[in-house]
Order: structure tokens, then C-alpha cells, then sequence
């Protein structure tokens, strides 16, 4: 165990379980750490120095127990990068850096709740939303008033984000049966509210997202010139309850439109109309953004009469993006953006483990988005979160293989580079330089599926959790196993074109047919092009 010098008893124990968690941090060799009081630093800022010579020393500088928290962050990047840390201030951009667990499909497991709150305070987020879209307590069952075993696991979340830093909130989504012109359903969502407060939750939001276009009940439309009108009108409501609570309470509201340009009449007019003390989310142009910028967040504040809080809907891979695995960076998001926005949420894919490499990134950005840098933070990620460089470099031609989402132009990048140069080389009348290129690749493909399906394998629930994505990557290798041989077998037209047989273009015609029957999303669309395209210039050699 390193030496802490200075550090209150909370410091001591968050420092014990973070070595814990990091061995690389236990085996560091600092002989000493020093922890020194700041009242010049900020909440969440920290001075950090480090010596990487024999005798290895830092110093924390820190006013809080979060700039404590924080600093040990920039003390286990030092080491898994071996760069000392230079004398300086190092303080977060965004103010407000969140995951929102706001996906479809299966909620996470309190243990994994537990666990990710320890590792996104690793990836620096200080927030963390409780909003899980196929839970009943959330959108289906808000009338009931919340269990004590609910009760129980939201203050064992609370204390786990106390210790490491993050405020843990809750979100009600009424929006599928509330009657807005009803006080009973003001007091119904209150009930909640109440009880949540009750143990400690100061931070709340109101969901109406995903929920129908149009006035349900006959009074509301009575009531009502309009849905923008219903919905100011409940949610100014229930502000009005809430904060007679307490003063510190907060409420981010989560509209029925939540994606634009932000000009567009039910966001104009129900931002309007909104308390401007409430915080109204917004996810960008689309549900899932290619990117988010500044004049957008300039155009939203100016019609809605609110600075946005975002949502942002990367990694998560639910409803139409199921066939996707979304494990690359965040990419997209303009440095910057901080100073117009609230802050941000990061909405997670069901599949926990591989949800954490994309979150490190975005934490990444948060943190510093003028220094963000997205192949190196995902490089990194994967650093912090694999030991094993054997299995890290297996997995990692696996994750490669699977960067296709709304932010990416560019899939499978070192797929995509090995296709354009073998295509190069049949279509210049190097068929057989073609196959060996094709050959290389998927033989190291298969490699990757043996260390990754092996029982030594270091990461099993990362294996787990991307099976469907790794049986396609195998299925893959394989048939172009097949491809290479066609291809190094191929002659030579007299015009310096491929030239092949029926029985290779029915082979060709096959493995297309059979890797489309899986729909499965890898290697984007340059797979099934690039096998297309071979088979047309196989049909035309026959017939030229």
C-alpha cells in the first residue's frame, strides 16, 4: 500500500478501494503521496505533481474530498501512460457531467449500478440519473408510491456515489396515462417525489418522452388549447410542489420533443412557457446526434428560453440500433460546448461492461474538451479497463471491427483499409496479392476469436456481452478464408481483369448470402460491397 500522507479518513478509505481497483496503482512504487489543503482551488479542481524517477512522490492539492477524488484519476493516467504530471490547475469543463441510464431493453442490476458508479467517477462524471425506460416503477406504475426495497437500493447508490464523488438522481416519467389538468396526478407524482427526498435525493427530473403526440383525455383537451400548453402547465405544477420541499432541489424536464434545430412550434412554445429554474433536456438535431455544436445550443436557448441540458444518446443501441455495437469514441461534439450548455448525459447501451469503453471517452471530453482527443481517450480506455495486453489486442481488432453507430463515417476503419487495398489489387491484375492480404487479415481475425472464446480469456462478461458480434466476426474470417483461396486461384483477363469460374461465383454468391442472413451489424457496408462487387466482375469475366 502507498504511503498517504495528509488525507482525512474518507480519503484514506476511497484511496484503499481505488488501489483495489487498480493494481497497476497498488504496484506503482510511489513511495509517498501528499495531500495538502487549498482553500484557493474549487469544488472539483486539484494541483497534482508527480516524480517518475526511482523514488517516486505526489502531491495532491485539493480543497475537497471530490478534488481528492478527481486527482487520484490523473495520478492512474500518469502511470498506465508513464507521463509525469505537470504543476498545474486541472478542473473540469463541464460542470454537470452525467450517465443517464435512460435506455430500452433490460435494466442494469443494482450491482452493476454499484459498480458503475465507481467507474464512472474513474472517467470523472459527477452524475449519475436513475431513469430506466422498461422498469415499471418508471413509466408504467408512477401512481404507486415507491417501495421501501426501492427506497433501500436508491440510498445504497446514494452512499456509493457519495463515496465516490457522484450525485445520484431519479427520474418519474408520467407521460403515458397522466391526466395534466388533474391535481390528483400532481399529487400522485409528489408522492414520489416525497418519498424520494426523504432519503436524501435533491436532484429529480419529469420524462415525457416516447409518449403520444396528442391530448388523451377528454378534460385536458377541454382544458387545453394545446399538448405545449398541457405539458407547461403539469410540469410548472409540480416545480411549484416540489421546491416548497427544499431550496436545493433542482428539476431537469425531459420534453415530448426532444430532438431538432429548436425552432420547431412545441418546443418554442412549451420552453416558453417552462419556470425558467427548470432544466429542459435536449438530445441535439436527432435522437441519436451526428454531432452537437455550439449554434445549435444558441438557436435552442434563443426559441426555448432555456440554456440545453444534453441528453446524448450515444452509446446506447436500443429500438433500431440493436444489430449495432456502439464501442467507439464519442466523436462529433464541439469544444467548447460547455460554456452553452447546463451539462451533459451520456445514455449507456443495456450491455454494461462494453457500455464503459465509450463512456471513459466521453468522460474523457467532458473533463477537457479542448484537449480531447478521440483515438487517444479510446486507446486509453481500453488500457484502463483490460490489464491483459494479449487479450486487450484481441478484443481490440474485435471492437474496431464494430465502430458503426450515427457518429461514425468511417466503420470497421482496419477492415475497411484491408478491403480497399486487396479491391485495388484484383482490379490492377493482382489477384494473388489480394488473397494473401485477405488471408493475413482474416487468419488474425481467427486468432482473436481463439484468445477471446479461450477459458483464460481475462474479460468473460466483455465476451459475453458482444457473443452475437464475435460469432459474426468468426463467420467472417472464415469465409474469406474461402475468398482469399478464390482470389489467389483467379486468373488474369486479357484486359488485366479478374477472371474466374461459375463455381466461384456461386461460392462468392453463397458466403454473401449466408453472412446476410445474420443481421448482425460489422465491418458496416464495405463487407457486403466488396463481395457484390467481386461477383459482378466474376459474372462479367465469364460472359466478356
Amino acid at each position: 500500500m502507498n504511503n498517504l500522507i495528509g488525507a482525512t479518513a474518507e480519503e484514506n478509505a476511497l484511496f484503499k478501494s481505488f488501489v483495489e481497483r487498480h493494481q497497476v496503482f497498488a504496484n506503482s512504487g510511489f513511495s509517498e503521496i501528499t495531500v495538502i489543503d487549498s482553500s484557493k482551488l474549487g469544488a472539483e479542481e486539484s494541483v497534482v505533481t508527480t516524480s517518475l524517477a526511482a523514488s517516486k512522490k505526489a502531491t495532491i492539492e485539493r480543497s475537497t474530498y471530490a478534488g481528492f477524488r478527481y486527482a487520484l484519476n490523473l495520478l492512474l493516467k500518469s502511470l498506465l501512460t508513464n507521463d509525469a504530471i505537470t504543476d498545474h490547475k486541472h478542473s473540469p469543463k463541464f460542470k454537470i457531467r452525467g450517465v443517464i441510464e435512460g435506455f430500452y431493453g433490460t435494466p442494469w442490476t443494482h450491482e452493476q449500478r454499484m459498480r458503475g458508479l465507481s467507474h464512472f467517477s474513474d472517467f470523472g462524471f459527477n452524475r449519475y440519473l436513475l431513469a430506466p425506460k422498461d422498469d415499471p416503477w418508471h413509466r408504467y406504475d408512477w401512481r404507486s408510491p415507491l417501495s421501501e426495497d426501492f427506497l433501500s437500493r436508491v440510498s445504497e447508490l446514494m452512499e456509493q456515489g457519495r463515496r465516490n464523488g457522484i450525485t445520484v438522481s431519479v427520474a418519474i416519467s408520467p407521460g403515458l396515462t397522466v391526466e395534466y389538468c388533474d391535481a390528483s396526478d400532481v399529487a400522485a407524482i409528489m408522492v414520489r417525489f416525497k418519498q424520494l427526498h426523504s432519503i436524501g435525493v435533491r436532484e429529480f427530473g419529469l420524462f415525457l418522452d416516447d409518449i403520444p403526440a396528442r391530448l388523451q383525455s377528454e378534460k385536458d383537451a377541454a382544458k387545453f388549447t394545446s399538448i405545449m400548453q398541457a405539458h407547461s402547465f403539469y410540469c410548472n405544477a409540480v416545480w411549484a410542489e416540489l421546491k416548497k420541499l427544499d431550496s436545493a432541489i433542482t428539476l431537469a424536464i425531459c420534453p415530448m420533443q426532444y430532438h431538432g434545430k429548436g425552432t420547431e412550434e412545441y418546443i418554442a412554445e412549451f420552453g416558453s412557457a417552462l419556470d425558467p429554474d427548470l432544466s429542459l433536456i435536449w438530445t441535439g438535431r436527432e435522437i441519436c446526434s451526428e454531432y452537437l455544436d455550439i449554434s445549435d445550443a444558441k438557436v435552442f436557448k434563443s426559441n426555448t428560453k432555456h440554456i440545453p441540458l444534453y441528453w446524448d444518446n450515444y452509446p446506447v443501441n436500443d429500438v433500431a440500433m440493436l444489430h449495432e455495437l456502439h464501442v467507439g469514441p464519442i466523436e462529433g461534439r464541439e469544444k467548447g460546448l460547455e460554456n452553452h450548455s447546463l451539462g451533459y448525459f451520456a445514455n449507456p447501451m443495456d450491455r454494461f461492461e462494453l457500455s464503459l469503453i465509450s463512456l471513459s471517452t466521453i468522460g474523457d471530453y467532458l473533463w477537457d474538451t479542448q484537449g480531447y482527443n478521440p483515438e487517444n481517450s479510446w486507446e486509453y480506455s481500453l488500457t484502463l479497463l483490460m490489464d491483459n495486453s494479449g487479450d486487450r489486442a484481441a478484443f481490440r481488432n474485435l471492437l474496431r471491427a464494430c465502430f458503426e453507430s450515427c457518429l461514425r463515417v468511417n466503420p470497421a476503419p482496419d477492415f475497411s483499409a484491408m478491403l480497399e487495398a486487396a479491391s485495388f489489387s484484383w482490379k490492377t491484375g493482382k489477384a494473388a496479392q489480394a488473397g494473401k492480404l485477405i488471408e493475413a487479415h482474416s487468419n488474425q481475425m481467427l486468432s482473436d476469436v481463439e484468445t477471446i472464446k479461450s477459458a483464460k480469456f481475462s474479460q468473460p462478461l466483455w465476451r459475453e456481452e458482444s457473443l452475437k458480434w464475435l460469432t459474426k466476426y468468426e463467420a467472417v474470417g472464415k469465409a474469406f478464408l474461402e475468398v482469399a483461396s478464390i482470389l489467389s486461384n483467379s486468373g488474369v483477363s486479357k484486359n488485366s481483369n479478374l477472371k474466374g469460374s461459375a463455381a466461384d461465383l456461386a461460392k462468392i454468391n453463397s458466403i454473401r448470402a449466408s453472412l446476410n442472413s445474420d443481421p448482425t451489424r460489422i465491418f458496416g457496408n464495405g463487407l457486403d460491397m466488396t463481395l457484390a462487387e467481386l461477383a459482378d466482375e466474376i459474372r462479367w469475366s465469364l460472359t466478356a
